[in-house]
Protein backbone atom coordinates (compact mmCIF):
# COMPACT_ATOMS: atom_id res chain seq x y z
CA UNK A 1 0.00 0.00 0.00
CA UNK A 2 1.42 3.75 -1.12
CA UNK A 3 -0.07 6.11 1.71
CA UNK A 4 0.98 9.76 2.72
CA UNK A 5 2.11 8.54 6.07
CA UNK A 6 2.83 4.80 7.07
CA UNK A 7 -0.20 4.66 9.18
CA UNK A 8 -3.48 6.17 10.03
CA UNK A 9 -4.20 8.71 13.02
CA UNK A 10 -7.95 9.48 14.25
CA UNK A 11 -7.26 12.81 12.66
CA UNK A 12 -6.46 11.25 9.38
CA UNK A 13 -8.96 8.79 9.74
CA UNK A 14 -11.95 11.23 10.76
CA UNK A 15 -10.64 14.17 8.04
CA UNK A 16 -10.74 11.52 5.25
CA UNK A 17 -14.38 10.47 6.15
CA UNK A 18 -15.32 13.69 6.48
CA UNK A 19 -13.76 15.04 2.97
CA UNK A 20 -11.27 13.34 0.85
CA UNK A 21 -10.52 16.32 -0.94
CA UNK A 22 -9.67 17.98 2.34
CA UNK A 23 -7.60 14.87 3.18
CA UNK A 24 -5.47 15.20 -0.16
CA UNK A 25 -4.84 18.98 0.29
CA UNK A 26 -3.70 18.40 3.92
CA UNK A 27 -1.50 14.64 3.56
CA UNK A 28 -0.93 15.32 0.14
CA UNK A 29 0.09 18.87 -1.13
CA UNK A 30 0.85 19.97 2.15
CA UNK A 31 -1.69 22.80 2.36
CA UNK A 32 -2.26 24.22 6.27
CA UNK A 33 -5.43 23.40 7.49
CA UNK A 34 -7.46 26.68 8.54
CA UNK A 35 -7.51 26.44 12.60
CA UNK A 36 -10.41 27.97 14.41
CA UNK A 37 -10.29 29.83 17.73
CA UNK A 38 -11.58 27.00 19.04
CA UNK A 39 -9.30 24.79 18.05
CA UNK A 40 -6.58 27.25 18.92
CA UNK A 41 -7.65 26.97 22.70
CA UNK A 42 -7.32 23.22 22.65
CA UNK A 43 -3.97 23.32 21.27
CA UNK A 44 -2.96 26.08 23.71
CA UNK A 45 -4.86 23.86 26.50
CA UNK A 46 -2.69 20.23 25.04
CA UNK A 47 0.59 22.46 24.90
CA UNK A 48 0.55 23.56 28.58
CA UNK A 49 -0.66 19.90 29.68
CA UNK A 50 2.44 18.77 27.74
CA UNK A 51 5.24 21.32 28.72
CA UNK A 52 3.59 21.53 32.52
CA UNK A 53 4.33 25.27 31.02
CA UNK A 54 1.93 27.93 32.62
CA UNK A 55 -0.25 29.82 29.52
CA UNK A 56 -0.86 33.10 31.35
CA UNK A 57 -4.18 33.06 31.58
CA UNK A 58 -5.39 32.58 35.22
CA UNK A 59 -8.57 30.81 34.29
CA UNK A 60 -7.17 28.36 31.74
CA UNK A 61 -4.37 27.52 34.18
CA UNK A 62 -6.53 26.36 36.73
CA UNK A 63 -8.42 23.97 34.75
CA UNK A 64 -5.37 22.68 33.05
CA UNK A 65 -4.46 22.19 37.19
CA UNK A 66 -7.66 20.78 37.92
CA UNK A 67 -8.08 18.00 34.76
CA UNK A 68 -7.44 14.27 36.24
CA UNK A 69 -4.32 12.76 35.36
CA UNK A 70 -2.86 9.34 34.72
CA UNK A 71 0.55 7.92 34.77
CA UNK A 72 1.58 9.49 31.62
CA UNK A 73 0.76 12.32 29.81
CA UNK A 74 0.26 12.52 25.78
CA UNK A 75 0.86 8.77 25.62
CA UNK A 76 1.83 7.80 21.83
CA UNK A 77 0.36 4.45 21.03
CA UNK A 78 1.37 2.00 17.64
CA UNK A 79 0.21 -1.33 16.51
CA UNK A 80 -0.27 -3.07 13.35
CA UNK A 81 -4.09 -4.53 13.06
CA UNK A 82 -5.06 -7.07 10.02
CA UNK A 83 -7.87 -6.57 8.70
CA UNK A 84 -9.63 -8.63 5.71
CA UNK A 85 -6.18 -9.54 4.70
CA UNK A 86 -5.09 -5.85 5.02
CA UNK A 87 -2.29 -4.82 7.66
CA UNK A 88 -2.68 -1.62 8.88
CA UNK A 89 -0.61 0.22 10.99
CA UNK A 90 -1.80 2.51 13.58
CA UNK A 91 -0.79 5.90 15.97
CA UNK A 92 -2.79 6.94 18.47
CA UNK A 93 -1.74 9.86 21.45
CA UNK A 94 -4.32 9.77 24.27
CA UNK A 95 -4.07 12.84 26.60
CA UNK A 96 -3.16 10.89 29.16
CA UNK A 97 -3.39 7.09 30.61
CA UNK A 98 -1.80 4.17 32.48
CA UNK A 99 1.45 2.90 31.77
CA UNK A 100 -0.09 -0.68 31.30
CA UNK A 101 -2.96 0.93 29.04
CA UNK A 102 -5.68 -0.22 31.41
CA UNK A 103 -7.05 2.93 31.56
CA UNK A 104 -7.07 6.33 29.64
CA UNK A 105 -8.60 9.81 29.58
CA UNK A 106 -9.43 12.43 26.78
CA UNK A 107 -9.52 15.58 26.94
CA UNK A 108 -11.81 17.72 25.36
CA UNK A 109 -12.55 21.40 25.52
CA UNK A 110 -15.47 23.38 23.07
CA UNK A 111 -18.42 24.89 23.33
CA UNK A 112 -20.57 22.23 21.93
CA UNK A 113 -22.11 20.69 25.41
CA UNK A 114 -20.64 17.04 25.68
CA UNK A 115 -23.50 14.19 27.58
CA UNK A 116 -22.60 10.57 27.99
CA UNK A 117 -24.44 9.33 23.99
CA UNK A 118 -21.70 11.64 22.40
CA UNK A 119 -18.96 10.29 25.15
CA UNK A 120 -20.18 6.37 24.36
CA UNK A 121 -20.23 6.87 20.34
CA UNK A 122 -16.66 9.03 20.11
CA UNK A 123 -14.99 7.33 17.53
CA UNK A 124 -11.57 8.93 19.11
CA UNK A 125 -12.13 6.65 21.87
CA UNK A 126 -12.55 3.71 20.12
CA UNK A 127 -9.72 3.99 17.29
CA UNK A 128 -7.47 4.08 20.76
CA UNK A 129 -9.41 0.96 22.10
CA UNK A 130 -8.33 -0.94 18.68
CA UNK A 131 -4.44 0.09 19.45
CA UNK A 132 -4.62 -1.03 23.07
CA UNK A 133 -6.28 -4.19 22.13
CA UNK A 134 -3.66 -5.07 19.64
CA UNK A 135 -1.13 -4.22 22.03
CA UNK A 136 -1.76 -6.13 25.09
CA UNK A 137 -5.17 -8.46 23.96
CA UNK A 138 -8.11 -6.08 26.52
CA UNK A 139 -10.24 -3.33 26.15
CA UNK A 140 -9.42 -0.83 28.71
CA UNK A 141 -11.74 -0.58 31.34
CA UNK A 142 -11.71 1.99 32.90
CA UNK A 143 -12.22 5.08 30.09
CA UNK A 144 -12.81 8.85 30.39
CA UNK A 145 -14.02 11.82 28.55
CA UNK A 146 -13.37 14.89 30.08
CA UNK A 147 -14.86 17.99 29.21
CA UNK A 148 -13.59 21.24 29.77
CA UNK A 149 -16.71 23.61 29.23
CA UNK A 150 -16.36 26.60 27.15
CA UNK A 151 -17.99 29.68 26.40
CA UNK A 152 -17.81 32.73 23.83
CA UNK A 153 -16.35 36.44 25.29
CA UNK A 154 -18.45 39.13 23.69
CA UNK A 155 -15.43 39.81 21.29
CA UNK A 156 -16.47 36.46 19.77
CA UNK A 157 -13.23 34.44 21.43
CA UNK A 158 -13.76 30.44 23.24
CA UNK A 159 -12.89 30.92 27.14
CA UNK A 160 -12.78 28.21 29.21
CA UNK A 161 -15.33 28.82 32.21
CA UNK A 162 -13.40 26.65 35.02
CA UNK A 163 -16.55 23.93 34.90
CA UNK A 164 -15.36 20.54 33.90
CA UNK A 165 -17.81 17.49 33.16
CA UNK A 166 -16.14 13.82 33.23
CA UNK A 167 -18.10 10.83 31.00
CA UNK A 168 -17.20 7.44 32.08
CA UNK A 169 -17.26 5.23 28.89
CA UNK A 170 -16.95 2.29 27.65
CA UNK A 171 -16.70 0.33 24.39
CA UNK A 172 -17.47 -3.49 23.45
CA UNK A 173 -16.22 -5.91 20.81
CA UNK A 174 -18.94 -4.63 18.13
CA UNK A 175 -17.63 -0.95 18.87
CA UNK A 176 -13.89 -2.92 17.68
CA UNK A 177 -15.16 -4.58 14.84
CA UNK A 178 -16.97 -1.80 13.42
CA UNK A 179 -13.78 0.39 13.83
CA UNK A 180 -11.67 -1.60 12.31
CA UNK A 181 -14.29 -1.70 9.77
CA UNK A 182 -13.95 1.91 9.22
CA UNK A 183 -9.76 1.99 9.29
CA UNK A 184 -10.00 -0.56 6.81
CA UNK A 185 -11.96 1.33 4.12
CA UNK A 186 -10.22 4.55 5.04
CA UNK A 187 -6.81 2.76 4.22
CA UNK A 188 -8.29 1.80 1.05
CA UNK A 189 -9.32 5.09 0.32
CA UNK A 190 -6.38 6.67 1.31
CA UNK A 191 -4.08 4.33 -1.04
CA UNK A 192 -6.36 5.07 -3.90
CA UNK A 193 -6.33 8.92 -3.87
CA UNK A 194 -2.58 8.80 -3.50
CA UNK A 195 -2.48 6.37 -6.54
CA UNK A 196 -4.88 8.39 -8.44
CA UNK A 197 -2.56 11.23 -7.81
CA UNK A 198 0.38 9.81 -9.05
CA UNK A 199 -0.99 8.55 -12.27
Amino acid sequence: MITPRPYISWSQLSLFETSPESYKRAYMHGKRMYINPGMALGKKVATALETGDDTGDPITDLVIAQLPKLDVMEKEIRATIEVGGYKIPLLGKMDTAKNDLSEFKEYKTGTTPWDQKMADKHGQITFYCVIIQALTNRIPKRIELVHAVTKMTPQGQPQLTGEINRFLTTRGTKDILWAKIRMKKAWIGINKLFEDELI
